[in-house]
């Protein structure tokens, strides 16, 4: 029942993701595709990078809107994902929802960004075993942080969550890859 729950919880930042690696793949809205750092470093190194953009910030709010409101309406409609969904539909709109997800999935990157940065691992590559981890359950853990307000959500789910979210990430990302959407598999 666990993994059915997580699953639910996981539809709105997946579609989200995976459509947004659309748009980089395709570069579409290329005008937003700005670093969110500006260019600026601290000592000769860069606070994010190139890769977190404007463009993937406005992308990952946007599209987790109709995606969180694509979870609603299978709440609505389909008792059995109502049953497994933790979301509190009846007190917060999916527009809410669907923003902290977006925010929470793109805010909690950063960090592991600048840590990146600092410590030297270039853009687009991992770095060793426990940086790889750590980047593929950055986002997954920053909306469960950001969704907690709005749910059900326990300790056991959220630590459930970290582990099953950093295998599914890690799924998906390199299925991106193989399907040339993502330009490295981790």
């Amino acid at each position: 029942m666990l993994i059915l729950k997580l699953l639910v919880f996981a539809i709105p930042p997946t579609i989200s993701a995976i459509l947004h690696m659309v748009v980089v793949k395709y570069n579409w809205f290329s005008i937003l595709n700005y670093p969110l750092d500006f260019y600026k470093k601290i000592g000769n190194k860069r606070i994010f990078g190139n890769s977190k953009t404007f463009r993937g910030l406005l992308a990952m709010v946007i599209l987790s809107v109709p995606s969180t409101y694509l979870l609603y309406w299978l709440t609505k409609n389909y008792e059995s994902i109502y049953s497994l969904n933790i979301i509190n539909f009846e007190t917060f709109s999916p527009l809410v929802i669907g923003i902290a997800y977006g925010l929470g999935y793109v805010i909690a990157e950063l960090p592991n960004s600048f840590a990146k940065r600092i410590s030297g691992i270039e853009e687009g590559k991992p770095g060793k075993y426990y940086n790889v981890m750590i980047d593929q359950a950055d986002s997954p853990i920053g909306c469960m942080l950001a969704l907690w307000a709005f749910s059900d959500m326990n300790i056991m789910f959220f630590i459930a969550g970290t582990f099953f979210y950093l295998a599914l990430h890690m799924f998906f990302n390199v299925l991106l890859y193989s399907i040339g959407l993502r330009k490295n598999p981790l």
